[in-house]
């Protein structure tokens, strides 16, 4: 699923669907939700999202599942589906609005599936990246259900900000001291070897493609990830996984 990233209108809707992305939007946008529809079999998992709603006089309702999938578009529901104003992308001047205090930030050199942008998405989620960026126009994935679904909460914890031009936003990083890494497995350090220091940013390639010329270009670092020969490379959400646990732990430096 291939769509352009315009940024949504103050009165946009969106589905939201899975257990734990519902439940993330109840803790972090509650204000956000219009309408709950779940399952039997789903009552109790949700049950402190159905109080919020009624709490907020927000409509929900009890449906089988035929009718949770036409609702939600999707047979991976969960048994759950919130209808809520969508998700605003953030913008590049709100990245550099103040210092970069967060340690580590992901960024997509159009990645296009919205499974593998997930993924990602929660990987960075669960260490604590302070965002994620991603070309606002193009082939990159944009987050649509599915991939709010795989990040299981993620989407509402990692502000995903949307950029015009990828390759300057990450020279603007690099001059603020953050040291850009770009995933290469034409040419890049080996992960043993390369050395890694914070404020860092991961940045991942297009799936098939890799790296942009323009995007690598952009980078302070290049690193690659060396596997036994048994298939050709790693899923980019896998190799993003095992960038991003790198980057995390590595000494703090300079801003």
């Amino acid at each position: 699923m291939l769509r352009a990233m315009s940024a949504p209108s103050d009165d946009a809707e969106s589905t939201v669907y899975g257990v734990n992305a519902a439940l993330a939007v109840a803790t972090h946008r509650p204000t956000a939700i219009l309408r709950v529809f779940h399952t039997a079999k789903t009552r109790t998992r949700v049950a402190p999202l159905l109080k919020l709603a009624a709490s907020q006089r927000r409509p929900y309702r009890e449906v089988p599942d035929a009718e949770l999938e036409r609702i939600a578009k999707s047979v991976h529901h969960e048994g759950v589906v919130v209808v809520c104003r969508a998700l605003p992308l953030k913008r590049e001047a709100d990245l550099f609005a103040g210092p970069l205090s967060a340690p580590l930030y992901v960024a997509l050199d159009e990645v296009g599936n919205p499974h593998n942008l997930g993924a990602i998405l929660r990987t960075a989620a669960f260490f604590g990246a302070g965002a994620m960026l991603f070309p606002r126009e193009g082939k990159s994935a944009h987050l649509s259900a599915a991939a709010t679904r795989i990040a299981q909460g993620g989407a509402e914890r990692v502000p995903c900000i949307g950029v015009d031009d990828l390759s300057a936003t990450l020279r603007r990083l690099a001059q603020r001291g953050v040291q850009v890494v770009g995933a290469d497995t034409r040419g890049g350090t080996p992960l043993h070897q390369f050395q890694w220091r914070r404020p860092v940013c991961v940045v991942m390639g297009n799936e098939a493609q890799g790296l942009s010329k323009t995007a690598r270009a952009a980078c302070t670092g290049l690193v690659s990830i060396a596997g036994g020969g048994g298939v050709e490379s790693l899923n980019v959400s896998v190799a993003a996984g095992v960038l991003i646990a790198q980057a995390a732990s590595a000494p703090g430096g300079a801003a």
